[in-house]
């Protein structure tokens, strides 16, 4: 009765499926301070088409929607976060040498200027700074992304994530 009683159990815990949140392995967004915040949009820009000399390509992740941003409404509890790096094209590589920076959560929208909210990560704040970043490019094409990214403050702290999906260009 006792192996049945083991066996049962087994199977139980093998057949049950994880259904943690916390985790978001799956999921578009970043993680900062234990807490989960979804990209719903992604913006590339890269800042010379013309030619073939490096120039900033610029990565924007916010957690609205476009139809959000473009709808010149005023947004509350924007999360964001970008970076950008010197490059002719985007390459799936990983770049470690990303000196341009920030990050936002908590914010709001208001006449299209994001203001307020806790500023999470910034080149140009001694406390916010990262001495420890990489964004790995592992598929780009025409309209898609997939990156992971991961920035680690002066303090410690980590903004890590992923995105898989959709890009839109400005």
């Amino acid at each position: 009765m006792k192996k049945i009683g083991i066996l049962l159990f087994s199977i139980l815990i093998l057949s049950c499926s994880s259904d943690d949140s916390s985790g978001n392995s799956n999921q578009n967004g970043f993680t900062f301070n234990g807490t989960f915040y979804e990209v719903k949009t992604v913006y590339i820009n890269d800042e010379n088409t013309t030619d073939s000399n490096p120039s900033d390509i610029g990565f924007s992740l916010v957690n609205k929607t476009s139809a959000e941003i473009n709808s010149g409404n005023d947004l509350t509890n924007v999360a964001t976060l970008n970076f950008d790096f010197n490059a002719v094209n985007v390459e799936q590589t990983t770049y470690t040498n990303i000196l341009d920076y920030n990050g936002k959560i908590n914010a709001n929208r208001t006449s299209g200027s994001i203001s307020g909210g806790t500023e999470i990560l910034s080149d140009n704040e001694t406390t916010l700074q990262a001495n420890n970043i990489s964004v790995t490019i592992n598929n780009i094409t025409s309209t898609t992304v997939n990156f992971t990214f991961s920035f680690t403050r002066t303090d410690g702290q980590t903004i890590s994530g992923q995105y898989n999906g959709n890009y839109l260009t400005l």
